[in-house]
């Protein structure tokens, strides 16, 4: 396997030319896709269409509704109302990509056949401890994003000066979403440059954020109200807080895929607490999300 932890690398730049000769390529995100999942997929969907290279987005189950705006999103093949169609597309691709993930465990019930799959298969990726599962890594902990890295990825191959307002305002509500728009650490000048040359490409940045953070339900609010006020938990002497929602409670309030989005952030915010997690029952699994500020891992 080859790794690399910049773009300036040869195999980025040949990378191009594959993706040209190439008569499959598949565009995957991880389980339960968020904002930097599928903005960095639909976003080079988008820029690979605009120059006349086709290819597909394969995700293994939903994403929330306030992402159903991105200029693509209807041709999303979802593994889990459409399996068979996505493991013929993963299981007959020359390239395959893995956005945002960096395990092939993370897509869920499609890893059997992403594993099994002879595509070329290239990560982009920002999370910490890779797998060595794909032939080419271009793994970047400290990109606060994968949607950043997929304009950086454009800015190598010499195309970031094409990039249309449809891929722009993928990358940015991916950018938006992952930064907890822009105040997390990981948001660095070079974040803010790649933003501000999205926004030359004329995308209504204000329209981004009201769709993806203005659009609650009444029964969401209700929820997220509900979790607050009588699921937080904080131990103060562990500098720690913690939100769980069983799945009776999440039903109680109507609960729909992305309805507590950004509530480990919440508990994150408490005075005084530098960890914070959010536990909530899918299924027949528990979800867990974790955050920390400062320098505890």
């Amino acid at each position: 396997m080859e790794t690399t932890d910049v773009f300036a690398n040869s195999s980025v730049v040949d990378l191009k030319v594959k993706l040209e000769n190439a008569s499959n390529i598949v565009l995957t995100g991880h389980r339960s896709p968020d904002g930097d999942a599928i903005g960095s997929c639909l976003a080079l969907w988008n820029h690979l269409k605009e120059s006349g290279i086709h290819s597909s987005v394969v995700m293994p189950d939903e994403f929330p509704n306030f992402l159903n705006w991105m200029p693509g999103q209807d041709e999303i093949v979802l593994h889990s109302s459409s399996p068979n169609q996505a493991e013929g597309l993963l299981l007959t691709a020359d390239i395959l990509f893995c956005l945002d993930y960096n395990a092939s465990s993370r897509v869920g019930e499609m890893q059997s056949v992403l594993e099994s799959s002879n595509a070329f298969k290239v990560m982009i990726d920002h999370h910490q401890q890779p797998d060595d599962f794909v032939d080419l890594m271009i793994s970047d902990e400290k990109s606060c994003s994968t949607s950043e890295m997929i304009y950086r990825l454009l800015e190598i191959w010499g195309e970031h000066g094409n990039i249309s307002a449809n891929t722009a305002s993928c990358l940015y509500c991916g950018i938006m979403t992952d930064s907890g728009s822009f105040r997390f650490p990981s948001v660095t000048p070079r974040t803010h440059k790649i933003t501000a040359s999205l926004l030359e490409t004329g995308i209504d940045h204000s329209s981004i954020h009201t769709k993806v953070y203005d659009n609650n339900r009444e029964g969401q609010l209700k929820l997220v109200g509900y979790a607050i006020t009588e699921k937080l938990q904080v131990f103060p002497k562990y500098k720690t807080a913690i939100i769980s929602l069983s799945a009776n409670e999440l039903n109680r309030f109507g609960y729909e895929k992305g309805d507590t989005e950004g509530l480990v952030n919440r508990a994150l915010s408490v005075e005084g607490v530098n960890f914070a997690a959010f536990l909530n029952e899918s299924g027949d699994r528990v979800k867990i999300s974790f955050r920390s500020v400062g320098k505890f891992s």
